[in-house]
Protein backbone atom coordinates (compact mmCIF):
# COMPACT_ATOMS: atom_id res chain seq x y z
CA UNK A 1 0.00 0.00 0.00
CA UNK A 2 1.32 3.47 -0.81
CA UNK A 3 2.48 5.46 1.83
CA UNK A 4 0.08 8.22 0.96
CA UNK A 5 -2.58 5.55 1.15
CA UNK A 6 -1.58 4.73 4.65
CA UNK A 7 -1.79 7.86 6.27
CA UNK A 8 -4.70 8.48 4.72
CA UNK A 9 -6.83 5.55 6.05
CA UNK A 10 -4.46 6.49 9.45
CA UNK A 11 -6.00 9.59 9.37
CA UNK A 12 -9.74 8.13 8.85
CA UNK A 13 -9.35 5.57 11.30
CA UNK A 14 -8.13 8.25 14.26
CA UNK A 15 -11.26 10.48 12.79
CA UNK A 16 -13.94 7.49 13.72
CA UNK A 17 -12.26 6.30 16.92
CA UNK A 18 -12.29 10.59 17.98
CA UNK A 19 -15.75 10.55 16.98
CA UNK A 20 -16.65 7.77 19.08
CA UNK A 21 -14.90 8.75 22.14
CA UNK A 22 -16.32 12.32 22.28
CA UNK A 23 -19.93 10.56 21.77
CA UNK A 24 -18.64 8.62 25.45
CA UNK A 25 -17.87 11.60 26.93
CA UNK A 26 -20.81 13.72 26.15
CA UNK A 27 -23.18 11.01 27.49
CA UNK A 28 -21.38 12.06 30.90
CA UNK A 29 -21.65 15.46 30.26
CA UNK A 30 -25.32 16.24 28.70
CA UNK A 31 -28.67 15.59 30.13
CA UNK A 32 -31.34 15.20 26.54
CA UNK A 33 -33.49 12.73 25.94
CA UNK A 34 -31.46 11.24 23.47
CA UNK A 35 -28.98 10.87 26.15
CA UNK A 36 -31.20 9.06 28.73
CA UNK A 37 -32.68 6.58 25.71
CA UNK A 38 -29.12 5.32 25.18
CA UNK A 39 -27.30 5.05 28.77
CA UNK A 40 -30.58 2.94 30.05
CA UNK A 41 -29.77 0.51 27.16
CA UNK A 42 -28.82 -3.15 27.83
CA UNK A 43 -25.74 -1.75 28.83
CA UNK A 44 -26.22 -1.82 32.25
CA UNK A 45 -27.88 -5.42 32.39
CA UNK A 46 -23.97 -5.96 31.13
CA UNK A 47 -22.36 -3.67 33.56
CA UNK A 48 -24.14 -5.45 36.51
CA UNK A 49 -23.68 -8.67 35.21
CA UNK A 50 -19.93 -8.38 34.78
CA UNK A 51 -19.50 -7.19 38.37
CA UNK A 52 -21.08 -10.04 40.02
CA UNK A 53 -18.31 -12.36 37.82
CA UNK A 54 -15.65 -10.31 38.47
CA UNK A 55 -16.82 -9.99 42.41
CA UNK A 56 -17.29 -14.04 42.85
CA UNK A 57 -13.77 -14.14 41.29
CA UNK A 58 -12.40 -11.91 43.51
CA UNK A 59 -13.55 -13.80 46.63
CA UNK A 60 -12.28 -17.20 44.79
CA UNK A 61 -16.09 -18.29 43.61
CA UNK A 62 -16.81 -20.27 40.72
CA UNK A 63 -19.59 -18.60 38.95
CA UNK A 64 -21.64 -20.15 35.84
CA UNK A 65 -24.00 -18.12 33.76
CA UNK A 66 -27.05 -20.19 32.27
CA UNK A 67 -27.37 -18.63 29.26
CA UNK A 68 -26.63 -19.49 25.53
CA UNK A 69 -25.07 -15.91 24.86
CA UNK A 70 -22.53 -16.33 27.82
CA UNK A 71 -19.03 -14.36 25.89
CA UNK A 72 -20.24 -10.91 26.43
CA UNK A 73 -20.70 -11.45 30.13
CA UNK A 74 -17.26 -13.11 30.70
CA UNK A 75 -15.45 -10.62 28.96
CA UNK A 76 -17.61 -7.94 31.48
CA UNK A 77 -16.39 -9.83 34.43
CA UNK A 78 -12.34 -9.74 33.04
CA UNK A 79 -12.52 -6.33 32.60
CA UNK A 80 -13.75 -5.73 35.92
CA UNK A 81 -11.04 -8.67 37.49
CA UNK A 82 -8.62 -6.89 36.23
CA UNK A 83 -8.95 -3.04 36.50
CA UNK A 84 -11.99 -2.75 38.09
CA UNK A 85 -15.33 -1.75 38.15
CA UNK A 86 -14.55 0.69 34.81
CA UNK A 87 -17.43 0.22 32.57
CA UNK A 88 -16.33 3.06 30.20
CA UNK A 89 -12.93 0.92 29.08
CA UNK A 90 -15.24 -1.37 27.70
CA UNK A 91 -16.61 1.30 25.26
CA UNK A 92 -13.51 2.52 24.25
CA UNK A 93 -12.59 -1.11 23.37
CA UNK A 94 -15.74 -1.50 21.30
CA UNK A 95 -15.43 1.45 19.64
CA UNK A 96 -11.75 0.56 18.77
CA UNK A 97 -13.21 -2.87 17.45
CA UNK A 98 -15.52 -0.91 15.53
CA UNK A 99 -13.13 0.86 13.53
CA UNK A 100 -10.94 -2.53 13.17
CA UNK A 101 -14.46 -3.83 11.24
CA UNK A 102 -13.88 -0.93 8.88
CA UNK A 103 -9.95 -2.18 8.39
CA UNK A 104 -11.95 -5.55 7.63
CA UNK A 105 -13.92 -4.50 4.79
CA UNK A 106 -10.88 -2.54 3.68
CA UNK A 107 -9.01 -5.47 2.95
CA UNK A 108 -11.37 -7.86 1.67
CA UNK A 109 -12.37 -5.08 -1.09
CA UNK A 110 -8.84 -4.49 -1.42
CA UNK A 111 -9.08 -8.01 -2.08
CA UNK A 112 -11.79 -8.34 -4.26
CA UNK A 113 -11.61 -5.22 -6.15
CA UNK A 114 -8.95 -1.70 -5.91
CA UNK A 115 -7.63 0.56 -3.46
CA UNK A 116 -10.64 3.11 -4.17
CA UNK A 117 -13.65 0.58 -3.04
CA UNK A 118 -12.03 -0.12 -0.32
CA UNK A 119 -11.49 3.46 0.99
CA UNK A 120 -14.90 3.65 0.45
CA UNK A 121 -15.89 0.68 2.33
CA UNK A 122 -13.81 1.94 5.27
CA UNK A 123 -15.52 5.41 5.72
CA UNK A 124 -19.13 3.67 5.08
CA UNK A 125 -18.17 0.73 8.13
CA UNK A 126 -16.15 3.59 9.77
CA UNK A 127 -18.33 6.38 10.32
CA UNK A 128 -22.14 4.78 9.54
CA UNK A 129 -24.24 6.77 12.11
CA UNK A 130 -25.49 3.47 14.28
CA UNK A 131 -22.21 1.95 13.86
CA UNK A 132 -20.81 4.67 16.05
CA UNK A 133 -23.89 4.61 17.94
CA UNK A 134 -23.80 1.18 19.12
CA UNK A 135 -20.03 0.62 19.50
CA UNK A 136 -20.16 3.74 21.82
CA UNK A 137 -21.88 1.78 24.04
CA UNK A 138 -21.27 -1.38 26.53
CA UNK A 139 -22.99 -3.75 23.79
CA UNK A 140 -21.81 -6.37 22.46
CA UNK A 141 -22.64 -5.70 18.86
CA UNK A 142 -19.25 -4.38 17.82
CA UNK A 143 -17.69 -7.67 18.70
CA UNK A 144 -20.21 -9.91 16.72
CA UNK A 145 -19.61 -7.69 13.60
CA UNK A 146 -16.14 -7.43 13.60
CA UNK A 147 -15.98 -11.51 14.17
CA UNK A 148 -18.80 -11.73 11.19
CA UNK A 149 -16.56 -9.62 9.01
CA UNK A 150 -13.40 -11.20 10.31
CA UNK A 151 -14.40 -14.25 9.60
CA UNK A 152 -16.31 -13.66 6.37
CA UNK A 153 -12.58 -12.23 5.34
CA UNK A 154 -11.12 -15.74 5.77
CA UNK A 155 -13.04 -17.58 4.04
CA UNK A 156 -12.83 -15.46 1.18
CA UNK A 157 -9.18 -16.15 1.44
CA UNK A 158 -9.65 -19.53 1.82
CA UNK A 159 -11.39 -19.35 -1.78
CA UNK A 160 -8.67 -18.06 -3.68
CA UNK A 161 -5.85 -19.99 -1.32
CA UNK A 162 -6.55 -23.26 0.69
CA UNK A 163 -4.66 -22.76 4.19
CA UNK A 164 -5.33 -25.39 7.14
CA UNK A 165 -4.15 -22.81 9.30
CA UNK A 166 -6.94 -20.50 8.37
CA UNK A 167 -9.86 -23.01 8.92
CA UNK A 168 -8.60 -23.32 12.36
CA UNK A 169 -8.30 -20.17 13.15
CA UNK A 170 -12.10 -19.63 11.20
CA UNK A 171 -13.39 -22.45 13.72
CA UNK A 172 -12.02 -20.76 16.67
CA UNK A 173 -13.46 -17.57 15.37
CA UNK A 174 -17.04 -19.13 15.21
CA UNK A 175 -16.58 -20.79 18.59
CA UNK A 176 -16.35 -17.11 19.85
CA UNK A 177 -19.09 -15.96 17.91
CA UNK A 178 -21.20 -18.56 19.04
CA UNK A 179 -20.76 -17.76 22.72
CA UNK A 180 -21.23 -13.98 22.01
CA UNK A 181 -24.81 -14.48 19.51
CA UNK A 182 -25.14 -18.60 19.58
CA UNK A 183 -27.61 -18.19 16.15
CA UNK A 184 -25.37 -16.17 14.16
CA UNK A 185 -22.31 -17.92 14.57
CA UNK A 186 -24.24 -21.17 13.23
CA UNK A 187 -25.76 -19.25 10.52
CA UNK A 188 -22.49 -18.04 9.49
CA UNK A 189 -21.06 -21.46 9.73
CA UNK A 190 -24.17 -23.13 7.80
CA UNK A 191 -23.37 -20.47 5.21
CA UNK A 192 -19.64 -21.00 4.63
CA UNK A 193 -19.67 -25.01 4.77
CA UNK A 194 -22.94 -25.80 2.33
CA UNK A 195 -21.67 -22.78 -0.44
CA UNK A 196 -17.64 -23.13 -0.49
CA UNK A 197 -18.37 -26.24 -3.64
CA UNK A 198 -20.42 -23.07 -5.20
CA UNK A 199 -18.18 -20.33 -4.90
CA UNK A 200 -14.64 -21.09 -4.57
CA UNK A 201 -14.37 -21.41 -8.25
CA UNK A 202 -10.79 -20.88 -8.57
CA UNK A 203 -10.43 -24.55 -7.50
CA UNK A 204 -11.32 -27.62 -9.48
CA UNK A 205 -14.78 -29.53 -8.29
CA UNK A 206 -12.43 -32.59 -6.86
CA UNK A 207 -10.59 -29.54 -4.63
CA UNK A 208 -13.77 -27.92 -3.62
CA UNK A 209 -15.60 -30.99 -2.06
CA UNK A 210 -12.43 -31.84 -0.56
CA UNK A 211 -11.84 -28.32 0.88
CA UNK A 212 -15.15 -28.10 2.03
CA UNK A 213 -15.02 -31.26 3.58
CA UNK A 214 -12.32 -30.24 5.56
CA UNK A 215 -14.25 -26.96 6.49
CA UNK A 216 -17.14 -28.39 7.52
CA UNK A 217 -15.84 -31.26 9.56
CA UNK A 218 -13.30 -29.27 11.66
CA UNK A 219 -16.09 -25.98 12.21
CA UNK A 220 -18.98 -29.02 12.71
CA UNK A 221 -16.44 -30.01 15.36
CA UNK A 222 -15.93 -27.09 17.08
CA UNK A 223 -19.62 -25.72 16.99
CA UNK A 224 -20.17 -29.04 18.37
CA UNK A 225 -17.66 -28.60 21.47
CA UNK A 226 -19.83 -24.90 22.24
CA UNK A 227 -22.91 -27.27 23.03
CA UNK A 228 -24.98 -27.08 19.82
CA UNK A 229 -24.64 -30.50 18.10
CA UNK A 230 -22.53 -30.76 14.68
CA UNK A 231 -22.08 -27.64 13.18
CA UNK A 232 -25.09 -26.47 15.12
CA UNK A 233 -27.44 -28.94 13.75
CA UNK A 234 -28.81 -29.79 17.29
CA UNK A 235 -30.62 -26.27 17.41
CA UNK A 236 -31.54 -26.38 13.38
CA UNK A 237 -33.23 -29.42 14.11
CA UNK A 238 -35.09 -27.93 17.09
CA UNK A 239 -36.31 -24.51 14.83
CA UNK A 240 -39.82 -24.96 12.85
CA UNK A 241 -41.85 -22.62 11.70
CA UNK A 242 -43.40 -22.38 14.35
CA UNK A 243 -41.04 -21.79 17.19
CA UNK A 244 -40.08 -18.92 14.52
CA UNK A 245 -43.68 -17.26 14.89
CA UNK A 246 -43.00 -17.46 19.10
CA UNK A 247 -40.07 -15.53 18.66
CA UNK A 248 -41.46 -13.29 16.43
CA UNK A 249 -44.89 -12.85 18.90
CA UNK A 250 -42.10 -12.51 21.79
CA UNK A 251 -40.13 -9.48 20.22
CA UNK A 252 -43.55 -7.70 19.44
CA UNK A 253 -43.60 -5.15 22.43
CA UNK A 254 -43.37 -1.53 23.38
CA UNK A 255 -43.82 1.46 20.76
CA UNK A 256 -41.58 0.01 18.22
CA UNK A 257 -43.16 -3.20 18.00
CA UNK A 258 -44.62 -4.21 14.46
CA UNK A 259 -46.91 -7.04 12.74
CA UNK A 260 -47.39 -8.03 16.70
CA UNK A 261 -50.71 -10.27 15.04
CA UNK A 262 -48.63 -12.42 12.66
CA UNK A 263 -49.24 -15.90 13.20
CA UNK A 264 -46.96 -18.58 11.95
CA UNK A 265 -48.51 -21.99 11.41
CA UNK A 266 -47.36 -23.18 8.91
CA UNK A 267 -45.17 -22.29 5.82
CA UNK A 268 -47.60 -20.73 4.22
CA UNK A 269 -48.51 -18.53 6.98
CA UNK A 270 -44.46 -17.54 6.58
CA UNK A 271 -44.46 -17.31 2.84
CA UNK A 272 -47.41 -15.05 3.06
CA UNK A 273 -45.89 -12.79 5.57
CA UNK A 274 -42.15 -12.68 4.58
CA UNK A 275 -42.71 -9.73 2.05
CA UNK A 276 -44.11 -7.43 4.97
CA UNK A 277 -40.78 -8.97 7.04
CA UNK A 278 -38.65 -8.19 4.22
CA UNK A 279 -40.38 -4.58 3.86
CA UNK A 280 -39.45 -3.47 7.24
CA UNK A 281 -36.27 -5.17 7.12
CA UNK A 282 -35.11 -2.76 4.28
CA UNK A 283 -37.09 0.56 4.61
CA UNK A 284 -38.03 0.94 8.42
CA UNK A 285 -37.98 2.05 10.57
CA UNK A 286 -40.41 4.49 8.43
CA UNK A 287 -40.56 8.23 9.19
CA UNK A 288 -43.79 7.62 11.22
CA UNK A 289 -42.68 4.64 13.41
CA UNK A 290 -41.50 5.53 16.85
CA UNK A 291 -38.41 5.18 17.67
CA UNK A 292 -38.68 7.56 20.14
CA UNK A 293 -35.50 9.91 21.05
CA UNK A 294 -33.41 7.73 18.43
CA UNK A 295 -35.22 9.23 14.97
CA UNK A 296 -32.48 12.00 15.34
CA UNK A 297 -30.51 9.09 14.12
CA UNK A 298 -32.56 6.49 12.47
CA UNK A 299 -34.52 9.22 9.54
CA UNK A 300 -31.10 10.06 8.06
CA UNK A 301 -29.69 6.95 8.04
CA UNK A 302 -32.44 5.66 6.17
CA UNK A 303 -32.97 8.33 3.68
CA UNK A 304 -28.95 7.57 3.40
CA UNK A 305 -29.75 3.71 3.02
CA UNK A 306 -32.64 4.45 0.64
CA UNK A 307 -29.99 6.02 -1.43
CA UNK A 308 -26.96 3.31 -1.11
CA UNK A 309 -29.62 0.34 -2.03
CA UNK A 310 -29.25 1.61 -5.83
CA UNK A 311 -25.12 1.09 -5.56
CA UNK A 312 -25.86 -1.67 -4.09
CA UNK A 313 -27.37 -2.82 -7.34
CA UNK A 314 -24.97 -1.54 -9.25
CA UNK A 315 -21.96 -3.23 -6.97
CA UNK A 316 -23.92 -6.62 -7.26
CA UNK A 317 -23.65 -6.44 -11.14
CA UNK A 318 -19.60 -5.66 -11.47
CA UNK A 319 -18.32 -7.58 -8.46
CA UNK A 320 -20.19 -10.34 -10.78
CA UNK A 321 -18.65 -9.91 -13.67
CA UNK A 322 -15.51 -9.58 -11.97
CA UNK A 323 -15.25 -11.97 -9.11
CA UNK A 324 -18.13 -14.11 -9.66
CA UNK A 325 -17.52 -17.00 -6.42
CA UNK A 326 -16.90 -14.14 -4.15
CA UNK A 327 -19.98 -12.44 -5.21
CA UNK A 328 -21.99 -15.36 -4.73
CA UNK A 329 -20.88 -15.70 -1.29
CA UNK A 330 -21.39 -12.94 -0.23
CA UNK A 331 -24.99 -12.85 -1.52
CA UNK A 332 -25.57 -16.00 0.25
CA UNK A 333 -24.25 -14.44 3.59
CA UNK A 334 -27.01 -11.21 3.15
CA UNK A 335 -29.72 -13.57 1.96
CA UNK A 336 -29.71 -15.63 4.97
CA UNK A 337 -28.81 -13.10 7.29
CA UNK A 338 -31.61 -10.73 6.01
CA UNK A 339 -34.66 -13.81 5.48
CA UNK A 340 -33.68 -14.82 8.95
CA UNK A 341 -34.31 -11.31 10.67
CA UNK A 342 -37.48 -10.19 8.27
CA UNK A 343 -38.86 -13.79 9.55
CA UNK A 344 -38.34 -13.24 13.29
CA UNK A 345 -38.16 -9.72 13.93
CA UNK A 346 -41.34 -7.60 15.38
CA UNK A 347 -39.52 -5.31 17.24
CA UNK A 348 -38.04 -1.75 14.98
CA UNK A 349 -35.55 -1.16 18.06
CA UNK A 350 -34.27 -4.75 17.87
CA UNK A 351 -34.55 -4.98 14.17
CA UNK A 352 -32.07 -1.75 13.82
CA UNK A 353 -29.16 -3.13 15.88
CA UNK A 354 -29.32 -6.38 14.32
CA UNK A 355 -29.62 -4.92 10.64
CA UNK A 356 -26.41 -3.56 11.26
CA UNK A 357 -24.58 -6.94 10.71
CA UNK A 358 -25.99 -7.27 7.52
CA UNK A 359 -25.54 -3.60 6.43
CA UNK A 360 -21.43 -4.59 7.27
CA UNK A 361 -20.84 -7.23 4.46
CA UNK A 362 -23.60 -5.41 1.96
CA UNK A 363 -21.44 -2.18 2.36
CA UNK A 364 -18.95 -4.55 0.28
CA UNK A 365 -20.92 -4.61 -2.43
CA UNK A 366 -22.28 -0.63 -1.72
CA UNK A 367 -18.59 0.24 -2.38
CA UNK A 368 -18.14 -1.43 -5.73
CA UNK A 369 -20.99 0.39 -6.96
CA UNK A 370 -20.38 3.76 -5.30
CA UNK A 371 -16.25 3.74 -6.79
CA UNK A 372 -18.59 4.89 -10.32
CA UNK A 373 -20.65 7.57 -8.35
CA UNK A 374 -19.73 11.26 -10.05
CA UNK A 375 -19.66 12.70 -6.72
CA UNK A 376 -16.74 10.52 -5.20
CA UNK A 377 -15.06 10.75 -7.91
CA UNK A 378 -14.39 14.24 -7.87
CA UNK A 379 -13.65 14.08 -3.75
CA UNK A 380 -11.21 11.59 -4.80
CA UNK A 381 -10.15 13.92 -7.70
CA UNK A 382 -9.69 16.85 -5.08
CA UNK A 383 -8.30 14.70 -2.95
CA UNK A 384 -5.27 13.37 -5.13
CA UNK A 385 -4.78 16.87 -6.12
CA UNK A 386 -4.38 17.99 -2.85
CA UNK A 387 -2.07 15.22 -1.92
CA UNK A 388 0.42 15.86 -5.13
CA UNK A 389 0.86 20.01 -4.20
CA UNK A 390 4.00 20.83 -3.15
CA UNK A 391 5.10 21.52 0.09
Amino acid sequence: MPENDRIFLFRLALGALLIRLLFILATHSFDTAFINYVNNSDALYYEDMGKLIASAWQDGRKVAIFTDNFGYYYWNGLIYYLVGFKPDLIRVLNSITSVCIGFNLFFICLRLSSPKVAKISFFLAAYFPSSILWSSLNLKDSLIIFLITLIVRLNLELMERFVFNKVLLMSLLLMALVSLRFYVGILLAMCITLSYVFTATKFLWWQRFAYALTIFLIAGFALQQMGYGFLGTNYLFSQSVETIGEQHQVAAYGGAAFAGDAVFESYSDALKYLPTGIFYFLLGPLPWQAMGPMRIITIPEMAFMYFLYFYFVIGVSQLWHNQRGACLFLLIVITCFGLVYSLGSSNMGGLYRIRLQVYMIAFILISEGLQRSWALNRIFGRLRAIRSMPE
